[in-house]
């Protein structure tokens, strides 16, 4: 049994963008269909979210990749202080 994953690596901002919004739009009609029909592949929602996720990390991953290291202090100094917060 294979998984078929995204390949991510190939792809562009914009490209990344266009498979995000198709992958929420698909994740939404789901649930809508799940409501009206009652019958839905579990499955499904379960393997949306998950390319959702895999979109957002590579997103996130790209992002990482452009700043200085300075930019990645201050974002470390401010995921502390979020952290520190939230342990109150």
């Amino acid at each position: 049994m294979t998984k078929n994953k995204l390949n991510l690596t190939g792809l562009s901002e914009d490209e990344l963008d266009g498979q995000l919004t198709v992958l929420e739009n698909d994740l939404h009609k789901l649930h809508f269909e799940k409501g009206i029909r009652g019958t839905a592949d579990h499955s499904e929602f379960k393997k949306k979210r998950r390319d959702i996720a895999r979109i957002l990390t590579e997103s996130t991953k790209r992002e990482l990749a452009t700043f200085t290291p300075e930019d990645l202090e201050m974002r470390s100094r401010i995921r502390a202080r979020r952290a520190r917060n939230k342990k109150k």
